[in-house]
């Protein structure tokens, strides 16, 4: 069920990573490295729920979604697949940024594989 997010996802994410000067493995972004390169973490994603203790925890329909946008889909073609309204989608990936304390859903995806849930 889970993709490996889409190819233009991983580029945007690369690009903002080399402009930030991101280039080499540190401790905290090592899972992150083994993502892209496509060995990421098999663990199970709700034991990584964990991460995030508390209040804060994704539920399993913001995990779905969360998979969902790593693979470039658009609010309205998650809504399609989860046969759910795109307003529906649109509150769970914005609870997904609050969650995660991110700005975009490309910031999403890259906390999300850093704390291995993707």
């Amino acid at each position: 069920m889970t993709k490996s997010p889409h190819p233009s996802v991983l580029r945007k994410i690369a690009a903002r990573r080399h402009r930030l000067g991101h280039s080499g493995a540190t401790p905290a972004n090592a899972s992150w490295v083994r993502f892209v390169a496509g060995s990421a973490p098999q663990s199970d994603p709700p034991a990584r729920l964990a991460v995030l203790g508390g209040p804060r925890r994704l539920t399993r329909r913001e995990l779905e979604v969360l998979h969902l946008v790593a693979t470039g889909e658009t609010d309205q073609g998650i809504a399609e697949r989860l046969y759910l309204s795109r307003r529906t989608i649109n509150c769970h990936v914005a609870n997904i940024l609050a969650k995660l304390e991110v700005p975009s859903r490309t910031a999403a995806v890259m906390t999300a594989a850093r704390i291995g849930l993707l």
